[in-house]
């Protein structure tokens, strides 16, 4: 019954995710609310996270355990976690701060006009090659015949609610620690993230049959 199951519900990057949302929840009461602010220790350790995704995604289109045209989609995959960096370096404000211990606005960068647009040609080449190579078959094929990591998937799809809720719609209700839950919450969606990577690129077994 378990290994006829099209969903494959503990996987190591399962295991791992539920320790990193136990630690945020945690954190929630351990953590001082300053780290939520910008370039705090928890901002620096998405970085790593998603610098370590972007390093597995490229990992895995070589030495991942799929056939070579689904390995491709996690080498095209990596522009979105670079991007993903620089959104959470603030495009690079981190490294220019002012007397007052302030960020300078992006439009001051010397660069600042050129984010918007170089992100915008990104995602969409992006998308392109995702879609050129077969995503949509791709993601088809692997519910068809392999096994979803499913709690895995709805770790990373609620942490990404909160966040979007956390960010944009609650309105306050959370102040003075809504920044602090804004970062916890994106440290379990990152690190969902990671381990998912790991878990699509290496994990014979959850692979589709075909």
């Amino acid at each position: 019954m378990w290994k006829s199951s099209k969903y494959q519900h503990i996987t190591p990057g399962t295991c791992f995710s539920l320790i990193v949302l136990v630690i945020a929840l945690v954190g929630i009461k351990a953590i001082p609310t300053s780290w939520g602010q910008e370039n705090s220790p928890i901002e620096w350790l998405q970085v790593f996270i998603l610098g370590s995704a972007v390093l597995a995604a490229i990992l895995a289109s070589i030495y991942g355990v799929g056939p070579l045209h689904r390995r491709r989609l996690f080498l095209w995959s990596a522009p979105i976690w670079f991007l993903a960096i620089g959104r959470e370096l603030s495009w690079g404000r981190v490294f220019y701060v002012d007397m007052a211990g302030n960020f300078i606005r992006l439009t001051d960068l010397w660069y600042g006009s050129y984010v918007q647009p170089l992100a915008a040609c990104i995602i969409i080449i992006t998308l392109w090659g995702l879609f050129k190579h077969g995503l949509p078959s791709e993601i088809q094929n692997w519910i068809r015949y392999g096994k979803v990591p499913k709690l895995e998937l709805l770790i990373l799809f609620s942490a990404g609610i909160v966040v979007t809720f956390v960010e944009h719609y609650s309105f306050g209700i959370f102040a003075p620690n809504e920044e602090l839950y804004e970062e916890l919450a994106e440290f379990v969606l990152y690190s969902t993230l990671l381990f998912l990577i790991i878990d699509l690129g290496f994990n014979k077994k959850i692979q589709p049959v075909r």
